[in-house]
């Protein structure tokens, strides 16, 4: 997408939809912007500024029943092999992107033996989890030519074709018919591209990125990863934007073509996957993002706005996926993408999966390897068994003491201090000692964790361990103030989906922010999985 532009030389023709238009060739890569992480381990100590109480062990008092949190519809039946059935990899042909190529990061050989994505299946999950990579050998056997719809060979298409399974070019050619007769004359800059095109294209882009690997990995996918491999996916513009610059450039989501395929694309089978995150908006603009503080990827798709980037997955679930969207309230942190949409549909909870661990984003990815394995992130990461699931810690985490310091007036900073073994799984909200902060009626189903921003809900995740505040005497919902035990350094992107995180390992210190009610005289503290309390702790609050 955005990054392969630059590299590959385009052409441009006549498209044969019953008018005249104009298309490129260019394959250019997938875009998969990301914020990259540091790999040391974060502990969010800090000078106190009031008065500090130590902590005790204490025996549970009685306390109210516990309020119910999730998902008012019913789960869905739990599916062993969601991701789809693992499949070995013969021979991971990408050495650029393998221990002892070219550059320090790579992936581990263990997340380049096996997929899980039947490149055929029009609903493929296909992101940058270890689970969400296509095999290298994967094809498409209906491809056309998307000018003619001549079929094609794979080779052909990746030696200068735009091509696309038959179905996808022939409901492009009705989607161009569309755009031209509401005077908007539609460009197709990319489409079909094989995986050893992607390693090519992300091998030049990280020889020359100046940051190399890691810089590269915020412009270009991983082989594997890319949804274009899948032949349903094409990069579109129109004529008038690529008359007047570089096609990837910022703004082309607020030009009347962008508008264009943002509202009615659907009609036709396609879908935008990669929209601006909710929390990201300026003023709840869908094609322009808030200037005030920076704009990380959005979590839940793994990649920054791409208002040209569409996938066809059929008119039928084209049409069902945007009435999903709708329901969702559009504008709130519970507005769906592709990406949950598609989950839904394969019973698994939360917001999305972590990136592959390929030692860009250590502390907040996944990987199929061991604890023996060769891995760019060691202990920064969540393992994965053999069919994708999260693996729990042999140890459980437990906490060394807890402490509370009151900053100002209304506001305590509770201290907790924990034992944590390696790969164990948390989820948001990450807490800092600056934001976000538990106030008024605020709960871990009711969030605020930017400002300007709407309250999220970070229900329970099934297997995730979270530090349990609450009031004494407690609030109607149970250990109403949940916090993370990830690194804190991770809060600016990851507050903004539910999902599992890796936690910080060793010894470390949690800050959270809480507002006690009046009338409250202490604390208590705890560690939470699956609704368990764990190592429970009681805290005098300082008086004043």
């Amino acid at each position: 997408m955005r990054s392969a532009a630059a590299l590959l030389v385009g052409a441009t023709f006549a498209c044969a939809c019953g008018r005249s238009g104009s298309t490129s060739t260019a394959n250019a890569a997938t875009s998969a912007t990301s914020t990259s992480t540091s790999t040391s381990t974060s502990t969010s100590t800090s000078t106190s500024t009031s008065t500090s109480t130590s902590t005790s062990t204490s025996t549970p008092t009685p306390t109210p029943t516990p309020t119910p949190t999730g998902s008012a519809s019913a789960a869905p039946p739990p599916n062993p092999t969601p991701f789809g059935a693992p499949t070995a990899i013969p021979k991971y042909a990408c050495s650029v992107v393998m221990p002892g190529g070219p550059f320090r990061s790579f992936l581990s050989p263990a997340d380049t033996r096996v997929a899980f994505v039947d490149g055929d299946d029009l609903l493929a999950l296909v992101n940058r989890s270890p689970t969400g990579a296509l095999p290298p050998t994967y094809e498409p056997t209906d491809l056309v030519d998307v000018h003619d719809l001549s079929p094609r060979k794979a080779y052909e298409c990746d030696s200068g074709r735009d091509c696309l399974r038959r179905d996808a070019a022939v409901a492009l050619h009705k989607m161009l018919d569309a755009m031209h007769a509401d005077g908007v004359t539609g460009r197709v800059e990319s489409a079909y591209r094989g995986f050893h095109t992607q390693c090519w294209v992300f091998d030049g882009w990280a020889a020359k990125a100046h940051a190399g690997f890691c810089e590269a990995t915020t412009q270009s996918a991983l082989p594997g990863h890319s949804q274009h491999q899948l032949g349903t996916t094409v990069d579109m513009f129109t004529a008038d934007w690529a008359a007047r610059g570089p096609v990837f450039r910022d703004g082309f989501g607020c030009t009347a073509g962008g508008h264009w395929i943002d509202e009615q694309s659907w009609r036709f089978g396609f879908v935008v996957p990669y929209p601006i995150d909710p929390d990201d908006r300026k003023d709840g603009s869908r094609c322009a993002q808030r200037w005030d503080r920076p704009v990380p990827i959005d979590p839940k798709t793994g990649y920054k706005h791409e208002p040209w980037h569409v996938r066809f997955i059929g008119e039928d679930a084209a049409a069902r996926y945007h009435a999903a969207w709708l329901a969702s309230d559009p504008g709130s942190p519970g507005e769906i993408t592709l990406e949950q949409w598609l989950r839904v549909q394969r019973g698994l909870q939360g917001d999305g999966e972590l990136p592959v661990c390929d030692g860009c984003q250590c502390g907040a990815c996944a990987t199929m390897a061991s604890d023996g394995d060769k891995s760019p992130c060691a202990e920064g990461s969540l393992r994965l068994d053999g069919n994708g699931h999260v693996v729990a810690p042999s140890d459980e985490p437990h906490i060394i003491d807890a402490s509370v310091d009151v900053p100002d007036a209304g506001v305590a900073i509770v201290r907790v201090h924990l034992h944590v073994p390696a790969h164990t799984p948390t989820q948001p909200p990450v807490m800092t000692d600056r934001e976000p902060t538990y106030a008024g009626s605020a709960t871990f189903a009711s969030l605020v964790p930017y400002p300007a921003t709407q309250a999220h809900d970070y229900e329970d995740l099934p297997g995730a361990w979270r530090i349990g505040i609450e009031p004494n005497p407690p609030l109607a919902t149970r250990w109403a103030w949940r916090a993370s035990i990830a690194r804190d350094d991770l809060e600016p992107t990851w507050n903004r989906a539910n999902l599992l995180l890796p936690s910080g390992t060793g010894d470390l210190t949690i800050s959270v922010r809480v507002a006690p009610p009046p009338g409250a005289t202490g604390l208590r503290v705890t560690i939470l999985r699956d609704g368990a309390e764990h190592d429970t702790r009681d805290i005098t609050l300082p008086s004043h």
